[in-house]
This record gives structure tokens, C-alpha cells and sequence, in this order.
């Protein structure tokens, strides 16, 4: 076991909590128990476990947070009772109910005329790095185009990207999943042209070199790259002061996403049919997270309204009562 990091007295049952969590959930949880750990120092005393009154103190403590974060330290502490009941069968299990509701922000669906505005003002960046505005412009439309998670395209590499076979690889990324991505050929187009770009640029051409490379060669990080788009959006009056909410960069998927499923709309196909395809595609662990694009525009949800009414609709009640009239 690794040096103990808490000092409460849970503090050992925290740091095997801690070492037992996946690899990759690890630094969020930490910061969250130590957190909990400091809290415990005045809450628990030595020899005695997690009780409703300190849970109850915990959650009043987090009065004044935002709503999501209440949610993120609530849910680790009712792992931790859970965990915890194993060793102290006295211990607090706190119930999902009395978990707060997370309400999401309806996404921001771009128009094709907002992401070409995005990409021109992304190019007119100024840099020293002469395939900076490139770079930006080209992740920003290929984020639109195929609906990928920023973290998933700053870390592409060259060997990653199948021009030939309009084809992209996304390798253990959220739920430690790998999968194969289509390209349109309009992407692959562009994609090629940006290569020449980068080639001519002078970076490196081995296959495990950054697809969007930094100007060090190493990769853009994604808070970096977050900050660059939110600063082009307030430019050009898409989003608010800093502080307000607004169009983020997260709802380019969202509008890769919705704009599919209108498509399939628009074709007459069966959009449940369809859900496990784009689940699939985006990467999501389960059909039910793909389910929220259902809900994320008015024009779907009036067609679909639409489309339900026409088929399934009770007829009015002067149809019923008259019998049709018949034409010789």
C-alpha cells in the first residue's frame, strides 16, 4: 500500500477505498476524499464508523456548492458507506434519493453557418506557431463533422487516421473503449488538405506522432484548446461575458448528433431502430445516453409530434358520428 494520504480516523479505510477505484477515476476521487477526510476529522472519533448524523453533516456542509458538485461528492461518499458497511456493519448507507437531481443545460445546436464562422476566425488567429490557426480550424470542423469528443481528437495520431479507407481509430478512451469511425468524403478531403499543411509545416511524420500537433510536437491539452474556442465564440457575440452560460465546445457533438438524427427523421426511418447505430458510433456506454439528442431540438420533437398524431391520432368526433359520404 501506498503511503497513506488521509489523517482521520477513517483515514486507512479511505486509502484502501482509494487504491481499489480504477486507475482512471483515481485523481477525481481523491481530491473528493480528502475533502470528506477533513471533514471527518471533527466529525468521527476514533473507533466509530460513518452515522446518519455525520452524512447528514456532510451534505448540509455542501449548502452553498453548485448542484453537480454536491452530486460528484455525495455519489463518493455513498460508494464509501457502501464499502465501509463491509468492515462496520454500523455504518450510514446513504441512500441514491437523497442524491440532488442534476439539471443539464439545454446544448446548443450550431448551424453549418456558425461552424464556418468558428473556422475563419479560428484561422485569423494570431500565433507564432504558423499551423496553429490550421489546426484549430480543422479540429473544429472535424469535431462537427463526426461528432467526436475533443479529448478523443488531441489525442489521434498519425497512424490513427485511415485517409485511404475513410476511416479513423479511437483508442481506450472514455469507458475504455477503442472503435473504428467512418469519414464522409467531404471530411476526407479536408482532412488530406490539412495533412499537406502540416507536412509542409515541418512536424514530424512518424505514425505516433500528435495528428494535431502543438508547436513544442507534443499534443494540445484540452483545457488549452477549450479556452482558445470560448474566447473566438465571445468574439463573435455566440457566447456571453465569462462567467454567463453559452454554446460550448461539447455541443459540436451535440450538434453532430441531433443533425443525424434528423436526417434519419427527414427519411422516414425509426429513430429507436436507429439509437444502438449512433451509440455505438459516439462511444457511449449505454442506448440511454444517447436517448437525451431525442429531446434537443423543437424541430424534431414537432415532427416526431407531427408524424405520431398522423398515424396514430383518434379521429374527431364528426367523423365519427357521420358515416362517409359516398360518390357515384
Amino acid at each position: 500500500m501506498a503511503t497513506c494520504s488521509f489523517r482521520s480516523p477513517l483515514a486507512f479505510r479511505l486509502q484502501c477505498f482509494l487504491e481499489a477505484r480504477p486507475a482512471a477515476k483515481r485523481p477525481p476521487t481523491f481530491k473528493i476524499l480528502c475533502c470528506l477526510d477533513r471533514f471527518l476529522m471533527g466529525a468521527v472519533k476514533p473507533g466509530d464508523t460513518i452515522t446518519r448524523q455525520a452524512a447528514e453533516g456532510w451534505f448540509k456542509s455542501m449548502e452553498h456548492l453548485a448542484p453537480g458538485t454536491r452530486i460528484n461528492r455525495m455519489s463518493v461518499l455513498r460508494q464509501f458507506c457502501r464499502y465501509l458497511s463491509h468492515f462496520d456493519p454500523r455504518t450510514c448507507i446513504v441512500h441514491r434519493m437523497f442524491l440532488p437531481r442534476r439539471n443539464r443545460p439545454m446544448p446548443h445546436i450550431y448551424t453549418r453557418q456558425e461552424v464556418c464562422r468558428i473556422m475563419t476566425a479560428g484561422k485569423a488567429v494570431r500565433s507564432r506557431d504558423a499551423l496553429r490557426p490550421a489546426v484549430f480550424a480543422t479540429i473544429v470542423g472535424f469535431l462537427y463533422a463526426t461528432g467526436l469528443r475533443v479529448g478523443e481528437a488531441v489525442k489521434l495520431n498519425l497512424a490513427d487516421v485511415e485517409l485511404k479507407r475513410a476511416l479513423i481509430l479511437i483508442r481506450q478512451t472514455k469507458f475504455q473503449k477503442t472503435r473504428y469511425v467512418p469519414l464522409a468524403p467531404s471530411t476526407v478531403e479536408h482532412l488530406a488538405f490539412y495533412l499537406r499543411q502540416r507536412r509542409n509545416a515541418g512536424f514530424s511524420q512518424e505514425p505516433t506522432a500528435p495528428f494535431f500537433p502543438a508547436a513544442s510536437g507534443g499534443r494540445y491539452h484540452v483545457p488549452t484548446f477549450t479556452t482558445t474556442f470560448l474566447q473566438i465564440l465571445r468574439r463573435l457575440g455566440l457566447r456571453g461575458p465569462s462567467g454567463q452560460r453559452g454554446p460550448r465546445i461539447h455541443d459540436l457533438r451535440h450538434s453532430f448528433a441531433v443533425s443525424r438524427l434528423l436526417a434519419w427523421h427527414r427519411a422516414g426511418d425509426n429513430l429507436f431502430a436507429k439509437l444502438p447505430t449512433l451509440s455505438t458510433y459516439l462511444g457511449h456506454s449505454t442506448v440511454t445516453g444517447t436517448e437525451v439528442y431525442l429531446h434537443a431540438t423543437v424541430e424534431l420533437m414537432e415532427s416526431t409530434g407531427q408524424r405520431f398524431h398522423d398515424h396514430f391520432a383518434v379521429p374527431a368526433a364528426s367523423r365519427l358520428c357521420h358515416p362517409p359520404t359516398s360518390h357515384r
